[in-house]
């Protein structure tokens, strides 16, 4: 039996409820309704087990509870938390800097000893306190290069590390699990750090700060090069090596050490695999395009609440809308015009599958603004090219696989776009100050959870595409 059959056969004894008079009620037979709590036969929607809980008068929580465990038994817990994990991501992602909040310290919580090698034992606040002071003191430096191992759960990473000012290199190495178990997946520590570490993009793009990030699996020492402490941080000046619990450590200041850990920290990034790799400027962007299209790929997925509307300008004059003092904009013409041609080549031999909102197409229609470029190189379409770029979609719309979603999923203003293929994929979304900030990610495993996710979308979470098509339609006529 599953856990979902367990848990309604446990309420249909516990109310010894009359199993006739429920069939009658769900409209199925006796038989089917047996082979339900059983678990021979897997209820056949979520609109039964919905009518199941109403029936067996379960409050909210409970018939939340008994959904999942339902769509838990359709696939498998591992599968199922993945998705969950990756519609939280999708869900929760905001591009604006989050608010730096100090630490509640004072210097007196530790005291930075003139000593070679200084033992740390200590409370949070300290911890947050070295930490300020290390970042601090490399910014102060003009040497400008942090290095750090660890996840982004260490206390002090979103208030210290957001301190960095432009100029200085942040490179981050961060240890992923290998998951063993259920709760592991659940509470998958992967896409956190994920998550947090994507907006420290968001932060750092606003003050020019350059951030590399990388990764390794597994904490097998006896086999590894990694150190045996798990965080460690390393600048100019100093070194710091933090146990699993944050709560003992030591830290180095005998200059010869430091640069003998800086070595050893330089060694251990060669053996890691680049995780997200920032595209800032706009010809280099293009090129990470063209690069992408010439992937080999069976399969293709655009994710963006604003759709991808920017194969569909050939009816305009690009040119009226650049700006004039744009830098090689002859160049750029030209790199865009093959660019368009060949996405659209690709879209009618891959025919990708193709998530957006109605709300997206109305921002478009009210912001003329393509969500994929910065605006600090062109002006917003006027309100009749808008149109014809909206009506060229729908001319083009049966070379997609289009999804578009009953309700927003995420930000719709600075809001994500997640592109994938097989092998490649990459995350952008815009700064707060008006900047695209592009993100290639290759993690196989990553990549195959946004796949599974996107492919796997519950059919009620997006309309049909023929009225989506009429949706477009009519909202287009209201402009």
């Amino acid at each position: 039996m599953s856990e979902f059959s367990e848990m309604l056969e446990n309420y249909v004894t516990t109310k010894k409820v009359n199993k006739y008079q429920m069939a009658k009620y769900l409209s199925i037979d006796r038989s089917s309704l047996h082979k339900i709590i059983q678990g021979q036969r897997n209820a056949p929607s979520k609109d039964l087990v919905k009518r199941m809980g109403k029936y067996l008068e379960l409050s909210p929580y409970e018939t939340n509870e008994l959904l999942e465990l339902y769509s838990i038994s359709l696939v498998s817990p591992e599968r199922y938390y993945r998705r969950k994990n990756v519609h939280s991501f999708l869900e929760s992602f905001h591009a604006q800097p989050s608010k730096i909040e100090m630490p509640s310290f004072q210097k007196s919580d530790f005291q930075i000893q003139n000593r070679d090698v200084v033992p740390f034992s200590g409370t949070r606040q300290s911890l947050e306190y070295l930490i300020y002071h290390l970042v601090t003191q490399e910014n102060e430096s003009g040497k400008g290069m942090i290095k750090f191992l660890g996840t982004p759960q260490l206390p002090g990473f979103s208030n210290m590390f957001p301190l960095i000012q432009g100029k200085t290199v942040l490179r981050h190495i961060l240890p992923f699990s290998k998951y063993d178990n259920i709760l592991e997946i659940r509470d998958d520590h992967n896409f956190q750090s994920l998550s947090q570490i994507i907006s420290l993009y968001a932060q750092f793009a606003n003050r020019k700060v350059h951030y590399e990030t990388a990764y390794y699996y597994g904490m097998d020492f006896s086999h590894s090069i990694f150190p045996p402490f798990p965080y460690m941080i390393v600048t100019s000046q100093y070194a710091l090596w933090l146990s699993g619990n944050y709560q003992n450590g030591l830290l180095v200041q005998d200059q010869d050490t430091v640069k003998y850990l800086n070595q050893v920290f330089d060694k251990l990034y060669e053996q890691t695999t680049p995780l997200l790799l920032p595209i800032q400027d706009l010809h280099s962007q293009l090129a990470v395009n063209q690069k992408i299209m010439s992937c080999k790929s069976d399969t293709e997925i655009l994710f963006q609440l604003v759709p991808c509307l920017v194969p569909f300008i050939q009816k305009i004059d690009v040119r009226k809308y650049l700006l004039e003092n744009m830098p090689q904009k002859e160049y750029f013409i030209q790199s865009f015009s093959t660019y368009i041609q060949n996405l659209i080549h690709r879209h009618e031999q891959i025919h990708p599958l193709h998530f957006c909102s109605l709300n997206g197409i109305r921002r478009f229609l009210e912001k003329g603004v393509f969500d994929e470029f910065s605006t600090d190189f062109y002006r917003p379409l006027d309100k009749a090219d808008r149109k014809k770029v909206v009506q060229q979609f729908l001319k083009y719309a049966p070379m997609y696989e289009l999804r578009l979603l009953r309700e927003d999923l995420g930000e719709l203003s600075n809001g994500l776009k997640v592109y994938l293929s097989d092998s490649l994929g990459y995350i952008q979304f815009m700064s707060s100050d008006g900047h695209v900030i592009v993100l290639t990610l290759e993690n196989p495993n990553f990549l195959s959870s946004f796949k599974d996710y996107f492919e796997s979308m519950d059919a009620d979470l997006y309309y049909p595409k023929e009225e989506a098509l009429i949706l477009i339609q009519k909202l287009l006529n209201q402009y």
